[in-house]
């Protein structure tokens, strides 16, 4: 499982690259080998000197098509990739802070789910199945919490206020996360955009008002809830491989 995700990681984040630095070394080959030069004494006499001799044919075109993508890879360094990678790396550390913020806020919320189920099902290791029973079991008006909105301010709330609240501060999180576009990278964009787009959007104010319904337990949210289990779960599995940080408050481990 873990070389699987490694070897997605590799195919959607660094092909490119390879690809790139695959071309530049083909291309200062054929620039080289089209070349008029004489091969320097010491490559003479060696089999490396018949993998050197020019093309039958072709050779100005083939050396002017190589020579001319290796001067634009140059441009392409100095112009657009070193500028852009010092930006990144310059706001990396936030992005990696907001991203374990998410990742660990995520698992609070699900987890206090888990903790008013009386099952004993782990977090880490949560199926669909399992989370629909642990839905059916809490019951979010028993339980009673206290928020404090502001210093001077404290009202009392049920489960589903609870669950709103931690999933509108995860959205916060994101909001202030893509306001560094455009010097995120993809992957992650990609995964955040998920969460964010979960249908628990539409859903989660109805929370807010749990004493107006009918509902007893969790069941009508357990979907978009498991989703944005999972969703998470694919954030935090492409984080890790991406910043190779310590994630010192991993959920998963």
């Amino acid at each position: 499982m873990i070389r699987r995700k490694k070897i997605n990681f590799f195919i959607e984040r660094k092909i490119s690259a390879f690809l790139l630095w695959s071309l530049t070394i083909i291309f200062l080959f054929i620039a080289v080998k089209t070349s008029n030069e004489e091969i320097i004494d010491i490559l003479k006499d060696t089999s490396i000197e018949d993998l050197l001799q020019q093309f039958s044919r072709g050779n100005e075109f083939l050396k002017n098509i190589s020579l001319g993508f290796l001067i634009s890879l140059i441009f392409y360094l100095i112009v657009v990739y070193l500028p852009e990678k010092r930006k990144k790396d310059d706001i990396e550390p936030f992005i990696n802070n907001k991203c374990e913020s998410i990742i660990f806020s995520s698992y609070a919320l699900i987890n206090e789910i888990l903790k008013k189920s009386d099952t004993s099902y782990k977090y880490q290791t949560l199926t669909k199945s399992q989370f629909e029973e642990v839905c059916k079991n809490v019951y979010p008006k028993a339980h009673i919490y206290k928020f404090a909105p502001s210093i001077d301010k404290i009202t009392q709330g049920n489960l589903g206020s609870k669950i709103y609240n931690d999933w509108a501060r995860i959205i916060n999180e994101i909001e202030e996360t893509v306001r560094l576009l455009p010097n995120i990278d993809s992957g992650i964009l990609k995964r955040i955009f998920l969460l964010y787009n979960n249908y628990l959007r539409y859903m989660a104010k109805d929370l807010l008002v749990l004493d107006k319904l009918k509902n007893e337990d969790l069941s009508a949210w357990s979907e978009p809830l498991y989703n944005f289990y999972k969703e998470t779960q694919e954030l935090r599995d492409y984080y890790v491989l991406y910043s190779k940080n310590d994630f010192q408050n991993d959920p998963w481990k």
